[in-house]
């Protein structure tokens, strides 16, 4: 799957606020930063047809100009990991934790936030809650008690509420879900385990969630290609990215998790 690959920089994108660094003038809108150095510059070749009463300089209207000032874009990115008793749960716990600690290596530099969601049996559990420190991410991510059933649902549904929670307390974000699992549930909040599934994939859509999944269901020792899981259902449904791993290493889904995140920021140019 091809992408744009933008590494080692970061985008930036016109401020609603005044904040930011103040980048170029536009004419006014509300006029709530005046660019006064733009304004004297608009006055300056009508000074000789206008009455002065005693001021140096007499600006009018026409002459005002508004500041308009770039921020930074910042990405929040929550990893949901199945640490279920189906097919290496622990190999899967390791390599999201080295992807969480490898995007949150420079998050602190650029605003980024990173967290994780687990589920497994009858509950998904924020293991990290969102944060840009590395120090602390290494706190809570200690070793998780892995097996037992496998709540795709409820992990995917925690995974979108903590973006949702974020999304209200910082509008600016580019919120990015990034989901490790074979995608074989076998537990629901009901009995029908697609539809609650694909109705969450299509709340990620509508709310421009960017879902990006690591399918890690191996088909090696079957005659053929054939996969059990929901997880490409999920990638259609969501309108995210879909890539299919049968050997999960850390690397690879550092590489992975970075590659998508830049492609993010690439897009907002």
């Amino acid at each position: 799957m091809k992408r744009l690959y933008v590494s080692g920089r970061r985008v930036e994108t016109l401020s609603s606020e005044n904040r930011g660094r103040y980048a170029r003038v536009r004419m006014p809108h509300e006029l709530k930063d005046i660019a006064f150095d733009a304004t004297l510059r608009a006055a300056a070749p009508h000074q000789k047809n206008r009455e002065h009463n005693g001021l140096s300089i007499t600006i009018r209207d026409q002459d005002l100009r508004e500041k308009s000032r770039v921020g930074k874009v910042s990405v929040t990115c929550v990893f949901v990991v199945d640490i279920s008793g189906s097919m290496g749960a622990e190999k899967r716990m390791e390599s999201a934790k080295g992807a969480v600690l490898s995007l949150l290596e420079d998050a602190y530099r650029n605003r980024d936030r990173v967290s994780l969601v687990a589920f497994r049996g009858n509950e998904a559990e924020i293991v990290m809650p969102l944060s840009s420190s590395v120090d602390l991410a290494y706190k809570q991510l200690k070793e998780m008690p892995t097996g037992g059933k496998t709540p795709l649902a409820r992990g995917l549904m925690k995974g979108y509420e903590v973006l949702m929670s974020e999304k209200k307390k910082r509008k600016e974000i580019i919120p990015l879900l990034i989901l490790i699992s074979d995608g074989r549930a076998n537990i629901g909040y009901g009995k029908n385990i697609k539809e609650e599934l694909m109705s969450i994939a299509q709340q990620l859509r509508e709310e421009g969630i960017h879902t990006v999944i690591i399918d890690t269901e191996s088909t090696k020792r079957s005659f053929v290609n054939f996969k059990l899981g929901y997880c490409r259902d999920i990638a259609e449904n969501s309108g995210g990215v879909y890539y299919s791993l049968n050997d999960l290493t850390v690397k690879g889904v550092s590489s992975i998790a970075q590659h998508e995140k830049d492609f993010l920021i690439s897009s907002m140019v």
